[in-house]
């Protein structure tokens, strides 16, 4: 599992000092530790598009942030993401938990995302990683180097016990 305190350090390295988002137990751990770290403020956000909102006047004031959601959430920033993040070329990545990938049966309304967060990447014109703990800075440098070179929102999925819990 990928240890949150080290992502963290990682993600600060590279220019990123501000989180936001939507709790989700993939991220449990990674939340814990932003709330208590020193590297990268954490700013929790109600909404998976108020979290988008955020971390675009974060980079117009500057800065570079990162947003954390369910892939659930992609259908809620559509709006942010096209008139926004997208129409301003600001580059964004977003952590996003790859969600029903595996049958359920406490949380059955995740097994349709599940199906469909890769075709709704595509849809939004978001090129997609997916993080696996072996070779995971790797990705996110990749990511990074696409959001930076082209100005553009970029996203990570995250399975289910890649991260530490």
């Amino acid at each position: 599992m990928i240890d949150s305190v080290e992502l963290i350090s990682y993600l600060h390295k590279h220019g990123l000092n501000l989180a936001t988002g939507v709790p989700c137990s993939y991220f449990k751990q990674l939340l814990i530790e932003l709330e208590k770290s020193d590297k990268i403020n954490y700013i929790p956000a109600t909404r998976e598009d108020e979290a988008v909102g955020i971390s675009c006047g974060y980079y117009l004031g500057g800065q570079n942030s990162f947003v954390l959601m369910q892939n659930s959430g992609l259908a809620t920033i559509g709006d942010v993401l096209t008139s926004l993040a997208q129409l301003y070329q600001i580059p964004l990545l977003l952590f996003v938990s790859y969600r029903g990938l595996e049958p359920d049966a406490t949380f059955p309304e995740h097994l349709l995302m599940g199906d469909v967060t890769e075709d709704v990447l595509n849809a939004y014109n978001v090129p997609y990683e997916i993080l696996y703990e072996e070779g995971w800075q790797d990705t996110i440098d990749r990511a990074l180097e696409e959001m930076n070179a082209n100005k553009t929102v970029v996203c990570i999925l995250v399975e289910k016990g890649v991260m530490d819990e």
